[in-house]
Parts: C-alpha cells; sequence; structure tokens
C-alpha cells in the first residue's frame, strides 16, 4: 500500500509538471497570463518536495489504515473457512465457518456456499452408514438361516431333502434380488444404469405383466381391475415390467387382501401408468419418503413381511432414469396410489 501511495503522488506530480508546461505554458495561453514570464525552472522547490514529503506520509497513514480495516474484513472469514476446512479434513463433519457482520458480501456467500457443502457431505456421510446398516440388516437374516440350515446338513442333524432345500433356494433368492436392487439403485445414482430403448405401448407391457401376476395376486386375496389405455412411449419394456412387478409385490406384502386397479393413461406430456390399492394406507407425510431406499413405515411395513425395502426405490430410479418420476399418494376412503409419469412419443 505504501508502494502504491508513493507511486501515485509521483503520477500527480509528473503529471501536474507536464499539463503546465505542455498545455498551460506552450499551447494555451490566456489573456490573464499574457504578460507572467516563463519560470527559470520546473524542478520542485525545497518547500514543495517538503509538501509532498507531507501529502504522502498523510496518504500512507490513510491507505495503512484502510488496508488494515480491509485485510481484517477479508482475511477473519477465510481464516473462518480454512479453520473449518481442516477441521472437516481431520474428521469433524459438523464443523462450519462463522461469517461475521463485517464481512464483505463475496466472502459472506462463499462462508454459506462452504456451510453448505458441507451439510452436504455430513448429510451423505449418514446416510452412507445407515445404508450400511441397513444392507448388513438385510443380508444378515438370510445367511444365518443359510448357514444354519448348512451347519446342520453337516453335523447330520438335518436331512437335507427336496422341500428343506426349497427352503434355501429361496433364502438364495431373496441374496440375489437384494444384490441386483442395490446394483441398480447404484448404477442410477451414478447415471450408468443401461436402458434398452425402443418405441413400446405402455398398455401392452402392463397386460403381459397382469397376466403373469394374477394368479399369484389372487391366491393372495387381491383382485385386479385393468382399465388400459394405449399410449405409446420411447422406454425399456423389461425395465417397464420391472417397475409394475414391484408395486403388485408391494400390493401383495402390505395390501393385501384388498382390490387394486391398473390404469395407463395419456395425459398432454405424459403416459401414467397408475397401481390404486385399498389396502391400509401410509402415515401421514409418508409420501415423500416412500422411495427411500430402507424406508419403513412401522404400521404396515415391517420387516416381518419379508421385503428388503429397496423395491419402490428401485422403481423410483427406472422411473426417472426414463426421464420421468414416481409419486405416492392416499387413495380414497383408503389406500395408496402409485403413478409412473414417463415421457410419451408425441402424435
Amino acid at each position: 500500500m505504501a508502494a502504491v501511495t508513493g507511486v501515485a503522488l509521483i503520477i500527480m506530480c509528473a503529471g501536474s509538471f507536464l499539463f503546465y508546461e505542455l498545455v498551460f505554458f506552450r499551447f494555451w495561453a490566456p489573456e490573464g497570463l499574457e504578460g507572467v514570464p516563463e519560470p527559470d525552472s520546473y524542478w520542485p522547490t525545497t518547500p514543495e518536495w517538503t509538501a509532498f514529503l507531507v501529502l504522502w506520509a498523510i496518504g500512507l497513514g490513510g491507505a495503512i489504515v484502510a488496508a488494515m480495516r480491509f485485510a481484517r474484513r477479508l482475511i477473519h472469514p477465510l481464516d473462518a473457512v480454512a479453520t473449518a476446512a481442516r477441521r472437516i479434513a481431520a474428521g469433524d463433519l459438523g464443523a462450519r465457518a462463522m461469517p461475521t457482520k463485517a464481512s464483505f458480501a463475496e466472502t459472506r456467500q462463499l462462508i454459506e456456499d462452504f456451510n453448505h457443502m458441507a451439510g452436504q457431505l455430513s448429510r451423505a456421510e449418514t446416510e452412507m452408514r445407515a445404508w450400511h446398516a441397513a444392507i448388513a440388516h438385510e443380508l444378515r437374516t438370510p445367511l444365518t438361516i443359510l448357514r444354519g440350515q448348512i451347519q446342520g446338513y453337516v453335523d447330520g442333524v438335518f436331512i437335507p431333502d427336496p422341500p428343506s432345500l426349497q427352503v434355501l433356494l429361496v433364502q438364495v433368492e431373496g441374496l440375489s434380488r437384494i444384490v441386483d436392487d442395490l446394483k441398480i439403485l447404484t448404477l442410477a445414482q451414478n447415471g450408468r444404469l443401461e436402458l434398452r430403448l425402443e418405441t413400446i405401448d405402455l398398455a401392452g407391457e402392463v397386460a403381459s405383466v397382469v397376466a403373469i401376476t394374477k394368479p399369484m395376486l389372487q391366491q393372495a386375496g387381491v383382485s385386479i381391475h385393468a382399465d388400459l389405455g394405449s399410449v405409446m412411449i420411447h422406454g425399456d419394456g423389461a425395465r417397464i415390467r420391472q417397475v409394475l412387478t414391484a408395486l403388485l409385490e408391494n400390493v401383495r406384502r402390505y395390501a393385501a387382501p384388498c382390490e387394486v386397479r391398473i390404469e395407463t393413461r395419456a395425459t398432454r406430456d405424459h403416459a401414467i401408468l397408475r397401481v390404486c390399492d385399498h389396502g391400509p394406507g401410509l402415515p401421514d407425510g409418508a409420501e415423500k419418503l416412500i422411495f427411500d431406499p430402507f424406508w419403513r413405515s412401522d404400521a404396515s411395513r415391517s420387516r416381518e413381511s419379508g421385503g428388503s425395502g429397496l423395491g419402490l426405490a428401485v422403481v423410483q430410479a427406472i422411473a426417472q432414469a426414463h426421464g420421468g418420476v414416481a409419486v405416492a399418494m392416499a387413495s380414497e376412503p383408503q389406500g395408496v396410489t402409485f403413478e409412473i409419469r414417463l415421457p410419451k412419443i408425441a402424435p
């Protein structure tokens, strides 16, 4: 700041000399100055040098004060961000930078963005731990059953007959389903879920799933009413069938016995797949949580029903991979309506 002040003073003085020499006396001579003799030298005298130095000292003092205040307002927020970053790097994900009242708007925005990023990192770490715990919980039960049953065969306690082997096969299929669902969710979150897109009729895909699952649902006490309107989409037929299968499996596990209505419709912008059941329904506010992985409602979605808690999360992932969305809402007078909204092909 001292150097800047000194250079500014030199430029000011030199500019003044050049102005009077080149402009005032040589190119522009007002009438009032016609009789004024031209000075012998334009070099500053001792009093002028003294005045310049005094002015420079005053300017330097003001510059130092301004620089200190500016640096304090600039450095303190940056130091707060640096300190919080070091704490986060050391493992304290709850560390945050605190803004000061004297901060500039830009540094205050920097602190807010940093704290938002730190909050996102903390939530991601919390969700990752929850995922690990949930996955371990889901895998523990079938693995425990498999280990106990196989150990019984080794010790000669159990006889490996077809019914007992079928129990083991069911547990292996459950493990395979969990692994497949986790793979789909991971690929979808990374934007790498591959789809074999082609022009398909949504109603045709739904009808094929209904024909296959109807006997199983009727055995569980679920009656199906289908109202399918033809609507063309650009999608992966296998994934669409997987979505409907997961929704119907959800009905069988948590809403049976009940009636379920399946509809396909076309709006101005979307193709709609709607599955409406009249089961026990969902608690208030659960519509926004139901598609979260491993989420369960204590009232209607206990682990005793056998689900892994990933089915609806997979439904949402597949819908989003198609450029659509899955939503849940309450049915009247009771129950849940699942709606898959997909982009339709313009006629």
